[in-house]
């Protein structure tokens, strides 16, 4: 029957132990892969911010092209009514044509820049938040380590109190 304890005893060790091993390997392995998915959409975020600004960009080169087509057909328009692209009236006009359409392309650019500000500060947040949940895997891991050795010492490691010695008696008085 003691044998019988005594095995269970190791075997109850050798599952503690075990499982504080997964549970300390468990808290690891949740750091990393927590880690590699903030390093994912971090380059995700770098992707977006770097096709926003492609994306501005083109924009602002077609709104620059066709600012281009719109002074062309303003000066066929003067042309064609008999007017002179010399008259000062006529200059302003297309100087404001050509002013819009570049504060128009520079907006463009402008916001595309904006943009991915936004995305590269959010992959910036992204992979602090990756660090910050490896570091806290190995806290996490520490403590399950601390938590299955203090579990293993106060199941075998505790002083073990001896039971009493049972008073025996013998009869009639006599001592043994």
């Amino acid at each position: 029957m003691a044998e019988l304890a005594a095995i269970g005893s190791i075997v109850s060790g050798i599952a503690g132990v075990a499982g504080t091993i997964m549970s300390v390997s468990g808290a690891l392995q949740q750091g990393k892969d927590a880690e590699a998915k903030a390093k994912y959409e971090a380059k995700v975020q770098e992707q977006q911010a770097d096709e926003a600004q492609a994306a501005s960009q083109r924009e602002a080169s077609e709104k620059y092209r066709q600012g281009q087509y719109m002074l062309s057909q303003q000066r066929a328009a003067i042309a064609g009514s008999g007017g002179s692209v010399n008259d000062p009236s006529v200059i302003d006009m297309m100087g404001e044509t050509a002013g819009e359409t570049a504060l128009s392309a520079e907006t463009s650019i402008y916001k595309g820049e904006q943009q991915a500000r936004g995305y590269n500060d959010a992959a910036k947040v992204s992979r602090y938040e990756g660090k910050a949940a490896r570091q806290a895997s190995y806290y996490n891991a520490a403590g399950a380590l601390f938590s299955g050795v203090t579990s293993m010492f106060s199941r075998f490691g505790a002083p073990q109190k001896s039971a009493p010695s049972p008073s025996v008696r013998t009869p009639y008085g006599s001592k043994s």
